[in-house]
Order: C-alpha cells, then sequence, then structure tokens
C-alpha cells in the first residue's frame, strides 16, 4: 500500500460513501484486528478493514523489525488505526507521543536516498506534514486531562 498520500486513502473514499463499517488495523495489535473483524462480520451491508502489513523484502528492512515497523507507522500518524461508521469516527487508537517519521524511515532501505547526502530535508518535511495532518484529522494525540489535585489515578 501506500503510506504516503500520492495515490488514493481507499478507508476515506469508503467513508465518504459512508458505508457501514470502514476500520483500520495493523498487524502492531492482533487483539484490535480480531475484534475489528469480528465488529464487521456482525454488520449488515458493505463493510471495509484496512490492514497495514508491512513488507521486509520489498521495503529493505529486517524482518525481526517487521512488528516495530508497524508500531512505528502507527505512532509516527503516517498510518492511522481509526474506526468509523456511515462516514463519521466512531474511534481511533491514541498515540502517547508522536515518534518523528524519520525513526520509521530510516529502517527501511527504499527510503535511504532521503538520508544520503544531501540529506532531502524538504521531502523528510513533506512525509512529517502528511503525518501531522493525519493526527489532526483523526484526533490520534492522547490528551490527557491535567490532575486536578486528589487521589493519583
Amino acid at each position: 500500500g501506500n503510506v504516503f498520500g500520492q495515490g488514493k486513502s481507499v478507508p476515506l473514499i469508503a467513508m465518504a460513501h459512508e458505508i457501514p463499517y470502514v476500520a483500520t488495523a495493523s498487524v502492531a495489535d492482533l487483539r484490535d484486528l480480531e475484534a475489528k473483524v469480528t465488529k464487521a462480520m456482525s454488520i449488515h451491508g458493505a463493510r471495509y478493514i484496512h490492514i497495514h502489513v508491512p513488507c521486509p523484502l520489498g521495503w529493505g528492512a529486517d524482518p525481526a523489525n517487521t512488528i516495530k515497523l508497524a508500531r512505528l507507522a502507527i505512532e509516527s500518524g503516517l498510518f492511522p488505526v481509526f474506526e468509523a461508521e456511515h462516514g463519521e469516527i466512531t474511534g481511533h487508537r491514541a498515540i502517547r507521543k508522536q515518534v518523528p517519521v524519520e525513526e520509521y524511515l530510516k529502517l527501511q532501505k527504499r527510503f535511504a536516498h532521503l538520508f544520503r547526502n544531501p540529506k532531502q530535508v524538504e521531502v523528510i518535511a513533506q512525509l512529517q506534514a502528511i503525518a501531522d495532518r493525519n493526527i489532526r484529522r483523526f484526533g490520534l494525540l492522547e490528551t490527557r486531562l491535567p490532575n486536578r489535585g486528589g487521589a493519583a489515578a
């Protein structure tokens, strides 16, 4: 799949068509994936689940880093994990702390050219902007309410 906004976001297209159930999921969180498949099976009408699975061979990454890559895609904001029903977002996986996209890109040979001399700062900044926009669009950053005294949670 194409993470970087070239091409089309099929989950967003499905939402625009108000498909009864649209979700994204990742091999980084199999319990979440299983729950979404179960939920989709209980819903009548069209359902679409987009599953992010890193491809170590194609991406030039260490197979041992497959789940780490999947997690970094989520935590950078490049792959937003969410659910939508009839075009409305109904849930999302919050990120505690956004990871710079560079951490995700650097583990993959397919992006090595971005880090050679001279480093492609503008391209990296564009990818970071896509991640930041996803975080805003889907409300992905966990917002903790300030503790107003009393017992610690």
